[in-house]
C-alpha cells in the first residue's frame, strides 16, 4: 500500500524507501520495504531505480545509495540476451510500462566482479514499475550444466538433439515439413582474432537474441558451440514455408552489431535440411544441414543452401571417398606424377613438381583436388605427405647427376606445416635418399602461412636452415600482399593458375599490371617468380615481357610418373617455346 501512495516527479527519489533524507524517520511500510528478505524495487518511466530495498545489498552488494538513481538497464550486462515476456521495446527509457506482470531475466554485475542472474517480476501503476526480484543464479548454472549452453542461454547440442528427436515423433505420420537449419557465421575467427575474445562472446549472445527474435514462437534455437547456431522449425506446410524460416534467419544479419568497440556486420552460411520420412534423425539432419551449410559457403557465404538429392549424393561420394582413404596408403594405392618446370630465359627444365596421384581400384587415376581435402580433415595428410617426402626425395636422387641440380619440389598442406614432427620427417628423408637439400623444394600454401603468420614464419626458418628452397604456392588467391614477401623467408613465390588464366581474359591489362609490380617486387628482394598453369602462347608471352623467370604447365609437358619422363625431349620442346624471348627488366 505505501508504495502506491509514493509521489511521481522530482521529488520522489529523495523520499523514496531506501534513500530517505537525513533526519527523517520511516514509517511502518517503509520498513517493510526495507526489511523484507526479497528484492524489492520501483522503477521509473526512464528506467532509473527510485527505490530499492537493503536485500539488494547483500544479493548484489550495493548499497542502495548507490543503485537510486541508475538505469536498471546500465546495471545488467548489455550484452546478455534478456528474456522478456513482452517486447523488448518496453524496456526502452521513455516507453510505456505495461499494465499487466513484465519478467525479465538478465545478468547482473556484482561489486565484487562476479555475476548474479535475476528474475524480475513486475507491474506498474501511473509511471511507476513495481517489481521483486528472485536471485536464481544457482538455478541457472544447474540449467548450464544439464542442457543449457552459458553464453547464450541456449538448449546445447543434447538438448537440441532431443528436441529434434520428439518433433520427427510428432511428425511421423504428417505430411507436414520439419526442418532444421545449421548456421555458421562467416569469418568468425577474425573477429576473435583481431577485436579479441571478449567481443567475440558479445557478438555470439546478440548474435543468439537476433536468432530467436526472427523465429516463431514454436521454434527452437540452439546452439552447438563455437560460431555455430541451429534451428528446430515445424509445422511447415510447404517447401515455401522452410525457406521463408532461413531467409528471416538470414536476415537477422542484416543490421550491424554492437560489441562494445562499435557497430560491426558479419554475415552468415545457413545449410537446411528438411525431414518428412521416417528414415530420418536427429543426427542425420544435423549432418545434411550441416553439408548443405558447407555448399553455401562455397557458393560465396551470406546465403543459404537446401540439402538435396544432388547434395546427397556428393555426401555418399565423400563418405566413400573418406572410407577408401583410410586404406589407400596401406595398400600402395598412391604415386607421384612430375611436371616440369622450366626457365623462361633458356629453356632449361631447372625442376620438377611432384603432384600426388591416387590409383583408385575402381575410379582409376585421381588428381590431388579430389581427395586432398578430405585427407587434411581427418589427419591423413601427414602420413600420406611423409610418403610423399621419401618418395619424391628417392625419386630426386635418382635424377641428381643425370639431369644436372635438378630441384624436385613438393606441396606441404597446412596440416603438416603445424605437425611437431614435419621438420624431422624432412630431414630422415633428405638423409635416407643423400640427396642434397639444395634440390628439394618445399611449396606451402598461402593459406597455411596466413593462418598464423608468426608460427609460419618460425617453422619456415626451420626448414630453410635444412637447407631446402621454400616456395609460396597459390600466390595471389586473395589474401596475400607483397608485405608477406618481405616478412617470410622464402626462395620463390609460385603464382596461381586462376591468375595466369587471367592473363588471357578481357581483364588482362589488370592482370598484366598486377604481374609486372609482383614480378618487380620479387626480383628486388631476390625471389624467384614460378608461373603455375601455362596453357597458352599468348599468356607465356605476357610472362615473358613481364619478366617471369619460370614457368610449367601443359604448354610444356604435362605431369608424368618418373618413368615417363624424359628431360631431353623436355629440353627440345621447352627451348621451342621460349627461344629468342628475354624475360623483360622493366
Amino acid at each position: 500500500m505505501t508504495l502506491e501512495l509514493i509521489p511521481d516527479g522530482p521529488a520522489a527519489q529523495a523520499q523514496a524507501p531506501g534513500c530517505l533524507p537525513a533526519g527523517r524517520q520511516p514509517d511502518v511500510f517503509e520498513q517493510l520495504f526495507d526489511r523484507v528478505g526479497g528484492m524489492l524495487a520501483i522503477v521509473d518511466e526512464e528506467r532509473r531505480f527510485v527505490a530499492v530495498n537493503r536485500a539488494c545489498e547483500r544479493v548484489l552488494g550495493w548499497e542502495p545509495e548507490v543503485l537510486v538513481g541508475q538505469s536498471l538497464l546500465d546495471c545488467v550486462e548489455p550484452h546478455d540476451p534478456l528474456t522478456v515476456l513482452e517486447s523488448p521495446d518496453q524496456l526502452h527509457a521513455g516507453a510505456p510500462w505495461p499494465a499487466h506482470t513484465v519478467e525479465l531475466l538478465a545478468r547482473h554485475r556484482h561489486k565484487d566482479g562476479s555475476w548474479r542472474w535475476l528474475l524480475w517480476s513486475g507491474s506498474a501503476q501511473g509511471q511507476r514499475w513495481y517489481a521483486s526480484a528472485r536471485d536464481v543464479t544457482e538455478w541457472i548454472r544447474l540449467e548450464h550444466r544439464v542442457g543449457r549452453d552459458p553464453l547464450t542461454l541456449l538448449p546445447n547440442r543434447e538438448v537440441f538433439s532431443s528436441e529434434v528427436t520428439r518433433a520427427l515423433a510428432r511428425h511421423e505420420r504428417s505430411s507436414e515439413y520439419l526442418a532444421v537449419l545449421f548456421i555458421d557465421i562467416d569469418s568468425f575467427k577474425q573477429v576473435n582474432d583481431s577485436l579479441g575474445h571478449v567481443a567475440g562472446d558479445r557478438l555470439l549472445a546478440q548474435v543468439a537474441e537476433r536468432l530467436r527474435g526472427s523465429v516463431r514462437g514454436g521454434d527452437v534455437v540452439g546452439r552447438l558451440g563455437g560460431d555455430e547456431f541451429v534451428i528446430l522449425a515445424e509445422t511447415l506446410e510447404s517447401e515455401l514455408d522452410v525457406v521463408a524460416v532461413a531467409r528471416r534467419a538470414l536476415a537477422a544479419f542484416d543490421e550491424p552489431l554492437d560489441i562494445g568497440s562499435g557497430p560491426i556486420v558479419v554475415s552468415a552460411s545457413i545449410g537446411v535440411a528438411t525431414g518428412t520420412g521416417p528414415t530420418s534423425t536427429a543426427d542425420s539432419l544435423l549432418h545434411e544441414a550441416d553439408m548443405a551449410m558447407y555448399r553455401a559457403k562455397a557458393l560465396g557465404a551470406n546465403r543459404f543452401a537446401m540439402f538435396d538429392a544432388a547434395l546427397r549424393g556428393d555426401v555418399e561420394r565423400r563418405l566413400e571417398v573418406e572410407r577408401d582413404l583410410r586404406t589407400a596408403l596401406a595398400g600402395n594405392e598412391f604415386t607421384l606424377h612430375y611436371q616440369p618446370v622450366v626457365s623462361l630465359a633458356d629453356g632449361r627444365v631447372v625442376g620438377c613438381e611432384a603432384l600426388v596421384r591416387w590409383q583408385h581400384r575402381r575410379r582409376g587415376i585421381l588428381a590431388a583436388d579430389e581427395f586432398m581435402a578430405f585427407a587434411e580433415q581427418n589427419g591423413l595428410v601427414v602420413p600420406l605427405g611423409a610418403w610423399a617426402l621419401r618418395t619424391a626425395a628417392a625419386q630426386a636422387a635418382s635424377w641428381h647427376g643425370v639431369a644436372g641440380e635438378l630441384v624436385v619440389s613438393v606441396n606441404v598442406s597446412p596440416r603438416q606445416l603445424t605437425d611437431d614432427g614435419f621438420v624431422a620427417s624432412v630431414r630422415k628423408a633428405l638423409d635416407d635418399a643423400q640427396l642434397p637439400p639444395a634440390c628439394f623444394c618445399l611449396e606451402v600454401p598461402e593459406t597455411a602461412v596466413l593462418a598464423d603468420p608468426p608460427k609460419a614464419r618460425a617453422r619456415l626458418t626451420e626448414l630453410r636452415g635444412l637447407g631446402v628452397q621454400v616456395a609460396f604456392d597459390d600466390f595471389g588467391t586473395g589474401y596475400s600482399s607483397l608485405l608477406h614477401l618481405v616478412q617470410l623467408p622464402v626462395d620463390l613465390i609460385k603464382l596461381e593458375r586462376t591468375f595466369v588464366s587471367g592473363l588471357s581474359a578481357t581483364s588482362a591489362q589488370r592482370h598484366r599490371a598486377v604481374l609486372i609490380a609482383v614480378t618487380g617486387a620479387a626480383r628486388e628482394l631476390g625471389i624467384t617468380v614460378v608461373a603455375d598453369g601455362v596453357e597458352q602462347e599468348g599468356q607465356l608471352a605476357e610472362l615473358i615481357a613481364a619478366g617471369c623467370e619460370r614457368a610449367q604447365g601443359n604448354l610444356f609437358a604435362p605431369a608424368l610418373p618418373a618413368a615417363d619422363v624424359s628431360f631431353e625431349s623436355y629440353r627440345a620442346r621447352v627451348a621451342g617455346r621460349t627461344s629468342g624471348r628475354q624475360p623483360s627488366r622493366r
